[in-house]
């Protein structure tokens, strides 16, 4: 009878682990992980690595082209997997702008990619693209005082929202 006893234990011990493992199974790969805003982040820090020489800010933006090549210059790549039709709408979007620190003028500014992005960053929600602004104040070979600033913009959300 003692035996009995202590194999309804044993069965009902087993049924609770075995449900704590497919539970945790299923949190850890239930959802996507959202890497978005990783990815806002990385194309940012790439993008200020692009127009600094080191620590100063590397002069070569002013060439002619260098904004009809932007994407190459910079060595960035907006081109998206052939999935949910991303290849048609860009997924993307990154916007510099340089201007004089002192006067405030403006010196350089370029946009490249799905402009329509942008609009969405005052939004925030599961549902809408991720947004990561920076701000950057470099000196150039003379020592003048530069500000760069750089907004970037990932979308994606039909891979990482549910």
């Amino acid at each position: 009878m003692g035996d009995k006893i202590v194999s309804v234990y044993w069965f009902a011990i087993l049924f609770i682990v075995a449900g704590a493992v497919v539970f945790m199974v299923y949190s850890f790969y239930g959802e996507p992980y959202d890497v978005r805003n990783a990815e806002a982040q990385k194309l940012t820090d790439r993008t200020v690595e692009c127009f600094l020489n080191g620590v100063r800010l590397d002069e070569f933006f002013r060439d002619e082209g260098f904004s009809d090549n932007f994407l190459e210059n910079c060595d960035l790549n907006f081109e998206t997997e052939e999935i949910y039709g991303w290849e048609k709408s860009g997924q993307y979007f990154v916007s510099v702008e340089i201007s004089d620190f002192v006067s405030g003028e403006e010196i350089f500014s370029h946009e490249e990619g799905n402009s329509d992005l942008a609009e969405s960053c005052a939004l925030n929600g599961r549902g809408f693209p991720v947004c990561f602004s920076r701000g950057v104040y470099v000196l150039d070979s003379e020592g003048n005082q530069y500000k760069l600033s750089i907004l970037s913009v990932v979308r994606k959300t039909e891979k990482n929202v549910n």
